[in-house]
């Protein structure tokens, strides 16, 4: 009985000791430790179709493969009918975590 009684409290304070993706989401000094900060790009892209393309940066960013991860987002982004097939460039930010 003593046993198992031991083995019980080593076990509850075991849990414990490892915080959970539950207690990371509720302390948000944990989560902010651990999550990696997102880099603005501000692209300046063409309006072809429903889509964007021939981006560009516009501001200074040190790591290539986040401007990368950025024009390769916007590739995704919808354009609404409205603005489809204008022809026109505008400039968008995305928040790209490296």
């Amino acid at each position: 009985m003593l046993a198992a009684s031991l083995l019980a409290l080593s076990l509850s304070q075991a849990v414990q000791a490892t915080p959970s993706k539950l207690d990371q989401l509720a302390d948000p000094a944990v989560a902010a430790d651990s999550a990696p900060k997102a880099v603005a790009v501000v692209l300046d892209c063409q309006i072809a179709a429903k889509a964007l393309t021939d981006c560009k940066a516009l501001n200074e960013v040190a790591d290539a493969s986040v401007v990368a991860e950025a024009i390769r987002l916007a590739g995704g982004v919808a354009v609404p009918d409205a603005l489809a097939d204008s022809g026109k460039r505008i400039h968008i930010r995305m928040n790209v975590a490296p």
